[in-house]
């Protein structure tokens, strides 16, 4: 028999394990009644479930799978109301037990379940039967304009296999059933829902509301008392307590709202502003027929927005230091220690914020930014353009609502977002998801989408990445970037057929490179061999990031509110923005943008890189500092140092850093003489280097710049 785990006083009964499993090519399946106990499956393959299909055998299918799981009815079940209930099914799920049909599906993240009842169950075996349906889109007359699968970028991304090409762009697609399914078995009283909702009030203490679903499946009202408990998480407190409250509770679903007071708060914070503090409100339901006892995590938090578009957590603005993450194309595969790494190159890379990409994520990830504190923009599965018809708008509806109650009860949550680039979706659906989420949720940000004009691609899809200087759009910034090869190990395993050297530029356009951005726009040189293509196109990615960065950095608060690289982790292997590869190697860009993301920055603000006689080296310094705390008397050396690593030109600067905010340090305007570039320095390249440290001594921050001194004119008899 499976495992049998607990959960207050009911028990789930785990169906994880080897299911065997049937493709329906011709749709025949319920032609052939595949779902009738009798069918005989000796013949069939098995599969080990949870799993994405894609990841256990099945590989480039899209279409409908036929699974069966026999099993012995628990003893727990005997004596039980039963459920089956499912974590996680993509896309299209049809379910029967002994032949009788309990239910239909629609949405790959959602976990839903059926009652089961005793006239189906058997004592002996039992045969479970789900048909899962994972179509591709009709290429032409759905896909890619009219879409109705909401899978956002899991059917359609230029970061999944493919890309966006009509041809290629829904291959190795993510069908199956890639989470837990169990038997879960209660008496007459379940607790079903909890959400947890904080509320901090002006005088420092704070309030907190449960709304709770329990359900009574007796049939007869009964009496009964809710007791509630708050308890310390991940701190040191006190428990608190309340005593029982009566409750009387109708046959069916009944709803209770309880307010609990916290008269000393701990706060969640995210790791550079405080602690991520967590809770977890307990209840226990005692009744006449029986109870039920459940659990949430939550985390005390306020956040805000201005009429400035700046964000706040607990009254204090806050910059997002963030990056859009899609870390995996097969949720089945993402586990807890893929998760820990992840979470991990996130802190290294000193990110204090995720925008999970037009996709829901497995909860597992959510329950990490909790622990971690770091802060989540949370985008629905809906990516470029859908079809407006009744059916699909109910559906995104539904699915909507679904990952709000879904995800509610996560402290790191902020942001709903409802769609991303929507184009003709814009000013309709997605102002009916907006409203949606808003009634749903008062207690975050709700954005209805974005849009292009949040997502600036100097230096990528046009222009340059000079233009950076001037931090331009805002005040929010939810992509930008630039393409980098990953390095040649994971290279050479991604065109492990060939294709890799010369280039098949058609093999590297399925792993998503983008060659006239690439060449065209970006000018990126590819060398005489892989590793100097390598070398270029990272070193590349790695300056505009600390070049955008730097600029947007600089403007905090004045014009921008956060940003969000575009983007963090390739979800396969593939050639994309990421600036960690699918085998979490990181790129040059994912130091440059850890040096950029430093809380405490210094800058400079130059001109250019290449300089002559008589061009300043800087224009000015500054400190950009986001933490909740200043450093008075703080110290700035700046180092401009040769090949050799000999200072040519060095001072030190005394500024005051005030916490929160930009501060400039020295303006080179009227000229400075000590500053610019002057017959003392031979042509060659050098390193400006800054470092920051407090008066004790503390290093605060660092930073460099190339800086390449060219030879005058008259070196070269020439003149103007």
């Amino acid at each position: 028999m499976d495992g049998t785990g607990t959960h207050g006083t009911h028990a789930v009964i785990s169906l994880n394990g080897e299911w065997k499993y049937m493709l329906d090519r011709e749709d025949r399946g319920e032609i052939l009644r595949l779902h009738d106990p009798a069918t005989d499956d000796s013949g069939w393959p098995a599969m080990a479930i949870p799993g994405n299909w894609q990841l256990r055998g099945v590989e480039d299918y899209s279409g409908k799978v036929w699974f069966r799981r026999t099993f012995a009815l628990p003893e727990a079940c005997k004596d039980s109301h039963v459920f089956l209930r499912f974590s996680g099914v993509d896309y299209l799920a049809k379910v029967w037990l002994n032949g009788c049909l309990l239910g239909e599906h629609e949405g790959y993240f959602q976990p839903f379940e059926f009652p089961v009842d005793h006239a189906i169950l058997r004592d002996g075996l039992n045969v479970l039967v789900v048909r899962v349906d994972a179509p591709a889109e009709e290429p032409g007359r759905r896909w890619p304009d009219r879409k109705r699968l909401i899978k956002g970028i899991f059917s359609h991304h230029d970061t999944r296999p493919g890309s966006w090409d009509p041809a290629t762009g829904q291959s190795l697609g993510t069908g199956g059933i890639w989470n837990d399914v169990a038997l879960v078995a209660t008496g007459d009283v379940r607790v079903t829902s909890m959400r947890v909702t904080p509320i901090l009030l002006e005088d420092g203490t704070a309030r907190v509301r449960l709304s709770l679903e329990i359900s009574n499946y007796s049939g007869s009202p009964t009496a009964g008392e809710v007791g509630v408990a708050l308890v310390p998480d991940n701190f040191e407190g006190a428990r608190l307590d309340r005593g029982p409250r009566r409750v009387w509770l109708q046959p069916g679903t009944n709803t209770l709202t309880l307010v609990e007071p916290i008269a000393d708060p701990h706060l969640w914070w995210t790791w550079d502003h405080g602690r991520p503090d967590l809770y977890r409100a307990e209840i226990a339901v005692a009744t006449e027929l029986g109870g039920d006892t459940s659990q949430v995590r939550f985390g005390l938090r306020r956040f805000a927005v201005d009429a400035d578009g700046n964000f706040s957590l607990n009254g204090r603005r806050i910059f997002i230091r963030g990056t859009n993450i899609i870390p995996t194309q097969w949720l089945s595969e993402y586990d807890r220690d893929m998760i820990a790494r992840d979470i991990a190159l996130l802190k290294g890379a000193n990110i204090n914020g995720v925008r999970v990409h037009a996709h829901v994520n497995r909860a597992e990830f959510y329950e990490a930014c909790d622990e971690a504190g770091i802060l989540v923009w949370q985008d629905f599965a809906l990516q470029w353009s859908y079809e407006e018809t009744p059916d699909f708008v109910d559906s995104a509806a539904s699915q909507i609502a679904d990952m709000v109650m879904h995800l509610y009860n996560h402290p790191s949550i902020v942001i709903w977002c409802c769609h991303n680039e929507p184009s003709v979706n814009q000013g309709t659906l997605d102002k009916v998801l907006l409203d949606v989420v808003s009634a749903l949720d008062a207690s975050r940000v709700v954005k209805s989408h974005s849009d292009f004009e949040e997502h600036p691609y100097y230096g990528w899809y046009t222009g340059h990445v000079a233009e950076y200087a001037q931090a331009p759009r805002g005040p929010v910034i939810s992509e930008y970037g630039a393409q980098a090869l990953p390095g040649r190990d994971a290279m050479e395993a991604m065109f492990r057929d060939g294709g890799l050297w010369p280039p098949d530029w058609r093999k590297w356009a399925y792993h998503d490179f983008q060659y006239d951005q690439t060449f065209n726009v970006a000018g990126i040189q590819m060398g005489a061999c892989i590793d100097e293509f390598i070398q270029n196109s990272q070193s590349y990615q790695a300056a505009l990031l600390k070049a955008a960065t730097e600029s947007y950095r600089l403007a905090k608060f004045r014009k921008i509110a956060c940003l969000f690289q575009f983007m963090f982790v390739d979800c396969w292997p593939s050639i994309t923005w990421s600036v960690v590869d699918y085998h979490r190697q990181p790129k040059q860009g994912y130091f440059a943008l850890g040096r950029a993301f430093q809380p405490v920055l210094p800058c400079a603000v130059r001109d250019r890189e290449r300089l002559v006689a008589g061009q300043l080296i800087f224009k000015e310094l500054w400190v950009v500092n986001d933490l909740p705390e200043g450093f008075p008397g703080a110290l700035l050396k700046v180092v401009l140092g040769d090949q050799h690593g000999r200072a040519c030109l060095e001072e030190t600067f005394v500024v005051d850093v005030p916490e929160n905010q930009t501060a400039l340090v020295f303006n080179a305007w009227p000229k400075s003489e000590a500053w610019t570039v002057g017959g003392a320095l031979a042509p060659g390249r050098y390193t400006l280097k800054l470092a920051l440290r407090s008066s004790d001594g503390r290093l605060l921050g660092e930073n460099d710049y190339p800086v390449e001194v060219l030879a005058t004119p008259e070196a070269f008899n020439m003149s103007f």
